[in-house]
């Protein structure tokens, strides 16, 4: 199997590392691309044993899947120019953020098949959690093939295509939501007159632990909570403290605000 990723940053690294970690496809077989930055190609095939080329043409020939991983306001450009090489074995899968299939086969003016993906960076550790969506004419064994590669990297949740605003505020953007509640709990924490270098790595611990605890257990996370709450206890006096604040509500305002921008940049682009 080849594979062909347009564009080679932060996305596309954590998804083809995640494939060469997972030893689903050889890393010569992996070819990658970018606008200018060769030697952000070269690390990469020094560093994993990929391969690279500027060359459309060889990128293209034999390519099984190709990655569009470039920056939205790229992608007409792109499709500009790779247009006269792609040929009928190329099945394209997108992870430009709010550019619909439509768009994309109406840009790249070809019918070959075409899959959205929104992962997010957890790709990198084996655990992002994947949202996908195919064209009509994605044959099932071509299906299966990209769930499997996505799989390398974590596991994948196959929606509807106008879902993928939902799995993009749920999940895409989820790691960052989350990364910012764990730096105001760190901060907090440092507020009580301890070393923030040891707050720091106390709830580094704490967030692997406590992600291993669900990864682990048959228990829904409720039930885990109420595990570990003593009626009378401190945890119930700091869960007390918390439920004079609609946590809830911050939460769905944060992901309303994601769907709505991800909406927001498909009809743009669809303009």
């Amino acid at each position: 199997m080849k594979i062909v990723f347009y564009g080679s940053g932060n996305m596309a690294n954590a998804i083809f590392t995640g494939i060469i970690n997972s030893e689903s496809v050889a890393p010569e077989n992996i070819y990658l691309t970018n606008k200018s930055n060769q030697e952000a190609l070269e690390d990469y095939h020094d560093a994993l044993g990929v391969s690279y080329s500027y060359d459309d043409a060889e990128l293209l020939k034999d390519a099984d899947y190709v990655f569009l991983s470039t920056k939205p306001y790229d992608f007409l450009k792109l499709a500009e120019r790779i247009r006269p090489y792609i040929n009928d074995n190329n099945k394209f899968i997108s992870i430009m953020a709010g550019l619909p299939i439509s768009y994309i086969r109406e840009n790249l003016q070809k019918d070959n098949p075409i899959a959205r993906i929104m992962p997010n960076t957890n790709a990198h550790v084996g655990h992002s959690v994947t949202g996908i969506s195919f064209s009509t004419n994605f044959g099932p064994t071509s299906k299966q093939e990209v769930l499997t590669l996505i799989e390398a990297f974590g596991t994948a949740l196959e929606v509807k295509e106008d879902h993928l605003h939902q799995v993009t505020a749920i999940t895409g953007s989820g790691p960052a939501f989350l990364y910012h509640v764990f730096e105001q709990y760190v901060n907090a924490g440092t507020k009580l007159g301890i070393e923030k270098s040891q707050v720091e790595e106390s709830i580094k611990e704490l967030i692997i632990g406590t992600g291993k605890m669900i990864e682990r257990s048959d228990l829904k996370m409720e039930q885990l909570r109420k595990n570990i709450t003593s009626k009378g206890g401190t945890t119930q006096a700091g869960l007390n403290a918390l439920s004079n604040h609609d946590i809830e509500a911050v939460f769905l305002d944060c992901l309303n605000a994601a769907v709505k921008r991800s909406i927001e940049l498909a009809e743009t682009e669809d303009d």
